[in-house]
């Protein structure tokens, strides 16, 4: 799949809804508010994403996963550096939780704050592209970047990310939401975004 820039800014649209209602639904979890960028969109190679991450300390990864099933077929993973996403777990539960005592309670925390951003993304597709899914349970894994994105068989294949920027407390935290697409579900998103535009014009 390779998105044109009047795509890649329908998708912008698409997805900016979804996270406009996940920092809402994630500051009604963490009592405070919660403020994420406008998701930076670019179709990047899985190399690409190996490096942007290693580059932010992240030889390991924390990742969120959850599998989408319908017309389109995905697996959405949100992933962070390690040390960030514990930050990000006690800023959620609050700093009275020291970071050494999170382990008990970080992959049910990061469960949750992965099913808020993936499902509101999600949710805010199938609305604006009429696309119908059902989602599985998000699990939570850790590894090397590349074994999470597969990436061992084709490093330069591209995958539609998102760059978003977690700011709560005057601290930032970025993640990243990538779609793993097999051709067949690339083109027909790719068909659903034309439509779109088509609708808008």
């Amino acid at each position: 799949m390779k998105l044109s820039p009047l795509e890649l800014d329908a998708l912008s649209e698409v997805f900016n809804h979804g996270v406009g209602q996940a920092a809402f639904a994630l500051s009604e979890l963490a009592g405070e508010e919660v403020q994420l960028s406008a998701p930076k969109i670019e179709e990047l190679s899985k190399r690409s994403i190996t490096e942007h991450l290693s580059a932010q300390g992240g030889d390991r990864i924390c990742a969120v996963r959850q599998g989408f099933s319908g017309v389109i077929n995905t697996d959405a993973l949100l992933m962070f550096p390690v040390d960030q996403s514990l930050q990000l777990v006690q800023l959620m539960v609050g700093d009275e939780f020291p970071l050494a005592q999170l382990s008990e309670m970080e992959q049910e925390s990061l469960a949750e704050i992965g099913n808020i951003l993936l499902n509101s993304v999600v949710s805010s597709v199938a609305d604006m592209l009429q696309i119908e899914f059902e989602g599985t349970l998000p699990q939570v894994e850790l590894g090397q970047v590349g074994h999470l994105l597969d990436s061992e068989q084709g490093l330069e294949d591209l995958i539609l990310s998102l760059q978003i920027d977690f700011s709560i407390d005057s601290r930032q935290i970025k993640g990243y939401l990538v779609f793993l697409l097999d051709v067949a579900s690339s083109e027909m998103l790719q068909h659903k975004i034309a439509t779109f535009i088509e609708t808008m014009e």
